[in-house]
């Protein structure tokens, strides 16, 4: 397998452990009950970073298997444990300024809909 290859299977998996579909559909559908105001900020914002908590256990479980997998292959290519130590140092450092990214958004998103929630209380005079 190409490296290239390699990289966009790394990626791959990365995107289905912070995109996972079953856990955004529990998110729409929290957004959906917060704005409908049957659950407070508060449990909203717990659900969100119990999302993100799962990530960040899953990319780390994930790192720990391909670095373990990397240093595995290093001691049988002697030569080859340098490079590869900087590409998953490399790796690892772009995975968390996507985590970091992601969660940021995350975040932005949470505020405006909270502004918009309160928004539309005030206009209704709930």
């Amino acid at each position: 397998m190409t490296k290239t290859q390699e990289v966009d299977d790394f990626e791959q998996v990365i995107e289905k452990v912070v995109f996972d579909e079953s856990e955004l559909d529990e998110i729409k559908i929290a957004i959906k009950n917060f704005s409908k105001g049957t659950i407070t900020p508060k449990q909203l914002k717990q659900k969100i970073l119990l999302c993100r908590a799962r990530i960040v256990r899953d990319v780390s479980n994930f790192l720990s298997f391909c670095i373990e997998r990397v240093q595995n292959n290093s001691r049988t290519h002697g030569h080859q444990e340098i490079i590869d130590s900087n590409q998953t140092e490399f790796i690892v450092n772009k995975l968390q300024k996507e985590l970091t990214d992601r969660n940021e958004l995350l975040e932005i998103v949470a505020e405006k809909i909270n502004e918009l929630v309160l928004e539309t209380k005030k206009d209704t005079g709930i």
